[in-house]
């Protein structure tokens, strides 16, 4: 009896103190003891939750900034519908970039984590969005992103807006955290205007320059700082060059003296550098996502990366 006494007032005083320890940090217990769980389709949504978040998340993305989301096509791994499962929130790019993401979301049966639930965040709302088809679409023009280009996080202006549907994904399924989301959110949108005063001016060299690219992953990139891309080693989303696509490619890069390539590490080089070899230029690989590059640990390190790299290797 003495002993369960003694036990219960040793359980009471580190219940006591797990309460003391979290009042210091300024949270309810509750909170203190449970992370966010944050799952997002790709790395840069983990990214930008993490910085308004902070330590008060986890986060997984299937895919390492290396890889491309809209690429994968495959059946859903049971490794990752059990991540949805434990998921408190899922963000999605959506535009159909990852539209694997819906049977990923029905596997793992978390009915908070569904499209329009409280714990579901399409980062795309709200978005000004590129390249949205006017003409009529058939698979005869290849993968074309039918609600248009989904890699809008490579203009940073798309970041704030992202963040604030980050934002209001996080309170809606922690409310006692608002205030402190808000603040970093606030923190965050600022520092990328900040940092876009030094990337317009690191990006001066760029103005007007003319490349050639893979896939359609730059135009938001080439939009925000002034270059354009004459013409795609892909000309038809998803499907190989024809002989004389390649041939029109590298007549058109002679024509505006373009002797650029760039693609992202989830495209093969071969063709580019074929195309390279025509035209007496070369290739540049650059990381699209957070993660793509050692270097590019997190969102503005990403544009710090890609800007040097196409200042620096610009022809």
């Amino acid at each position: 009896m003495h002993r369960t006494k003694g036990f219960l007032r040793i359980a009471g005083r580190l219940c006591l103190l797990t309460l003391f320890g979290a009042l210091l940090l300024g949270l309810p217990a509750e909170v203190a003891a449970k992370k966010i769980r944050v799952m997002g389709s790709s790395s840069d949504m983990i990214a930008i939750a993490q910085e308004i978040a902070k330590d008060r998340m986890t986060g997984y993305s299937p895919f390492a900034g290396n890889q491309e989301p809209e690429l994968f096509i495959e059946e859903v791994f049971p490794s990752w519908a059990m991540r949805a499962a434990r998921a408190d929130l899922y963000i999605q790019i959506g535009l159909f970039a990852d539209i694997w993401a819906k049977t990923l979301l029905v596997d793992s049966r978390n009915h908070r984590v569904f499209p329009g639930e409280v714990g579901h965040v399409d980062a795309s709302k709200g978005v000004q969005v590129l390249e949205v088809p006017t003409w009529k679409i058939d698979r005869s023009r290849g993968e074309i992103h039918i609600q248009g280009n989904p890699h809008y996080l490579l203009d940073p202006l798309n970041a704030k807006v992202v963040a604030d549907n980050i934002l209001r994904g996080l309170i809606r399924i922690s409310p006692e955290n608002t205030d402190f989301f808000q603040k970093n959110a606030n923190d965050f949108k600022a520092r990328v205007d900040r940092a876009m005063e030094r990337w317009q001016q690191k990006a001066r060299p760029l103005r007007g320059k003319k490349v050639a690219a893979y896939h359609k992953t730059w135009s938001y990139l080439a939009h925000r700082f002034g270059f354009e891309v004459v013409g795609y080693c892909e000309p038809k989303p998803g499907i190989e060059p024809s002989p004389r696509e390649l041939h029109d490619l590298i007549e058109t890069m002679k024509r505006e003296k373009a002797t650029l390539i760039i693609h992202a590490p989830a495209y093969s080089p071969r063709i580019p550098e074929f195309v390279a070899g025509q035209v007496g230029g070369k290739v540049l690989k650059l990381p699209a996502h957070v993660g793509g590059v050692p270097e590019a640990k997190d969102y503005f390190a990403l544009f710090d990366y890609l800007l040097g790299a196409l200042t620096e290797g610009r022809q």
